[in-house]
C-alpha cells in the first residue's frame, strides 16, 4: 500500500509547484489589480483540482482518505472557474473566495493529518497556518488592495511550501 502511495509523490509536488508559483506571480506584481491575474489563479485552482482527483482517483484503493483528495479537486476547479467567468466580480469578491478556499483547505489538511500517519505533523502544522491565514484574509476585506494581495501570496505561498513537503514525505515511504 504505501509503495502505490509512495509512487505518486509527484501529484502533491506539482500542486505544490503550481502553488507557489501563483505565489511567486502574485509577489512579482503586487502593484497590478486583482483583475489582471484573477485569470492565473482560476487557471492554477482548475490544474490543481485536476491534479488532485486523479491522484485521489488513482489511490481509492489504497489511501483512506482518497475521497478528501477528490473533494478538495472539485472545490478546486469549482473555485478555478468562479474566478475565470467574471474576472471585474472576482476582483471585488477573491478575498472572500480565496479565504473560503484556505479555511476548507486548512481543514482537510489538519483532518488528514490526524487521521493519517504520512506527513502527519505537516499537514496539522499546515492546516492551522492556511486556516489562520484564510481568516485573516477573509474577515479584513477593507485593507488595502496591496494588504490582500500579499496575503493571498502568502497563502498559496504556505499552500505550495507544505505540499512539497508532503510530497517528499511521500516519497521516501517504501
Amino acid at each position: 500500500m504505501e509503495n502505490q502511495i509512495s509512487k505518486q509523490w509527484y501529484m502533491p509536488f506539482l500542486k505544490g509547484l503550481i502553488m507557489i508559483l501563483l505565489a511567486i506571480l502574485i509577489f512579482m506584481s503586487p502593484g497590478g489589480t486583482l483583475l489582471a491575474w484573477a485569470l492565473y489563479i482560476g487557471i492554477g485552482f482548475v490544474i490543481s483540482g485536476i491534479i488532485l482527483i486523479y491522484q485521489g482517483l488513482a489511490l481509492r484503493s489504497f489511501d483512506q482518505g482518497w475521497g478528501w483528495k477528490v473533494a478538495e479537486g472539485i472545490l478546486d476547479i469549482f473555485l478555478g472557474f468562479m474566478l475565470m467567468a467574471n474576472p471585474a466580480l472576482t476582483a471585488a469578491v477573491v478575498p472572500f473566495i480565496m479565504g473560503f478556499w484556505g479555511v476548507v483547505t486548512g481543514i482537510v489538511l489538519f483532518v488528514g493529518g490526524i487521521a493519517n500517519k504520512e506527513g502527519r505533523g505537516v499537514k496539522i502544522l499546515f492546516g492551522i497556518l492556511i486556516f489562520i491565514l484564510s481568516n485573516i484574509i477573509m474577515f479584513n476585506p477593507v485593507s488595502a488592495a496591496m494588504s490582500i494581495v500579499v496575503w493571498i501570496g502568502i497563502l498559496l505561498l504556505f499552500a505550495g511550501i507544505g505540499s512539497l513537503i508532503f510530497a517528499f514525505q511521500v516519497r521516501s515511504l517504501k
